[in-house]
């Protein structure tokens, strides 16, 4: 079936641009960000940083915690059906106008939110720019071309790493329901997932007070016109509140390693400060060494446990969800030593303190990090879309590291201490030596 859409671009976003000097490949090192809220309620942001390269991004509040007892896996089955055909374009015709033009077309989810991110040059985002309209809002679920991913969906279950299934675990055991639904679709539920069920969710979560359209190298005014021109139902659904709850969940896989994740609850994505705080506990807690090739670890976690004749390895972990979040740290050991390593990792989370020091050098290592990640296009249009969806007032890398200037050593002791009130614990792999959390003291 052929593409029924028009061929004259729906918007020309990029108006071509010429300059008398050269600027960074990234574009613009101070972009201005700029927002709107539609009568609608879709939130519109566009990052103007004079990059070669345009984004846009399609942004729902869709994820995993939205489904219920009978659509479990619905967003992993979302993600993976991007590019089916839609209501006026066959999956051939979409995949081939996107790629003739150089374009991408990539579909992104986690509990919160399920992102259709267009990406390539100012000409070819011109040109592509219909197709990620059909992907993103005019699905049709055909059962035939869902049938067909089965294969996909055992193959994304299968090649899950082991720490990617602790925190899977660690958020289950955390919120149970809700934020404790997994990324991925059960097992039991492959092939079960209806084109009605898809519809359904669809229809429920893909509303326009759920959606934000952000874009970086796009001029605002024509993103904005873009946006009211979504054939989006409007509303803003069902709020769907998912307590912190805490306990302890345990899968034993065997193996030669014990994961095991700790960690108490964080701070939502709408209060900056408590965010920011969070954030800087993470790197204070330690994220592993920084500098390349390196063993050597300078932070709290590392201190904690101390130097293991088996080896070990060990993170902090923090997110932040609308509404809560969770922080804490990840450790990885060998099987065999595994119940010192997680009592000193549960003491720092439980009852650990944090010294000046600890929190300047994890206010230098998350500003770092934000002004880095603001130089990758795909992790800005992101981190906006995002806080977009979320909030409705997205903040600037540049904003952001401001920020983090005002957070004190008493912030962040704050937020160990209301992470350490009620942890929460999973553990996978070898778990022959790993203590159940009522052992630990």
């Amino acid at each position: 079936m052929a593409s029924t859409l028009t061929k004259v671009p729906l918007l020309r976003t990029a108006a071509a641009r010429s300059y008398s000097q050269a600027l960074p490949v990234c574009g613009n090192p101070s972009p201005d960000l700029k927002s709107t809220v539609l009568q609608n309620k879709l939130v519109v942001a566009t990052l103007e940083n004079d990059s070669s390269i345009a984004r846009i991004s399609i942004v729902f509040r869709a994820g995993s915690r939205n489904e219920t007892a009978d659509s479990l896996g619905a967003t992993h089955v979302l993600r993976t059906a991007a590019g089916l055909s839609t209501k006026n374009a066959s999956q051939f015709a979409i995949i081939r106008n996107i790629q003739e033009v150089g374009a991408s077309l990539t579909a992104t989810s986690d509990r919160e939110t399920i992102a259709y991110t267009l990406e390539g040059t100012k000409s070819a985002i011109e040109q592509a720019l219909p197709f990620l309209t059909e992907v993103a809002t005019q699905q049709v679920f055909k059962p035939w071309e869902l049938a067909d991913l089965s294969n996909r969906l055992k193959l994304d279950i299968a090649t899950r790493t082991l720490p990617i299934r602790t925190v899977d675990l660690l958020h289950n055991a955390a919120f149970r329901s809700g934020l404790g639904n997994s990324l991925f679709i059960p097992k039991n539920k492959i092939g079960k997932i209806s084109s009605e069920t898809l519809q359904h969710y669809v229809a429920s979560t893909f509303l326009s007070g759920r959606c934000a359209v952000v874009g970086s190298g796009v001029n605002h005014s024509h993103l904005t016109q873009y946006a009211n021109a979504l054939k989006l139902n409007n509303g803003s659904g069902c709020a769907t509140p998912s307590p912190y709850k805490g306990g302890e969940l345990r899968s034993n896989k065997g193996g030669d390693f014990a994961f095991v994740a700790i960690a108490g609850e964080g701070a939502p994505a709408s209060n900056i400060k408590e965010a920011l705080a969070c954030a800087v506990l993470q790197r204070a807690l330690g994220t592993g060494p920084h500098i390349k090739w390196s063993t050597h670890d300078n932070s709290i976690l590392a201190k904690s446990i101390g130097t293991q004749p088996e080896g070990f390895a060990s993170t902090a972990i923090n997110v932040n969800y609308s509404d809560t979040g969770l922080v804490g740290v990840l450790v990885a050991a060998p099987a065999k030593c595994a119940k010192n390593i997680v009592q000193a990792a549960y003491n720092v989370m439980k009852c650990g303190s944090i010294t000046d020091a600890d929190v300047n050098r994890g206010k230098n290592q998350l500003k770092t990090q934000l002004l880095v990640d603001a130089e990758c296009g795909g992790t800005a249009i992101h981190d906006i879309g995002i806080q977009a969806v979320l909030t409705g007032n997205p903040q600037t890398a540049a904003q952001l590291a401001a920020g983090v200037d005002s957070i004190t050593a008493a912030d962040v002791q704050s937020a160990l201490k209301k992470a350490g009130q009620k942890l929460s614990v999973a553990a996978m792999g070898n778990l022959v030596d790993v203590p159940y959390m009522d052992e630990l003291k």
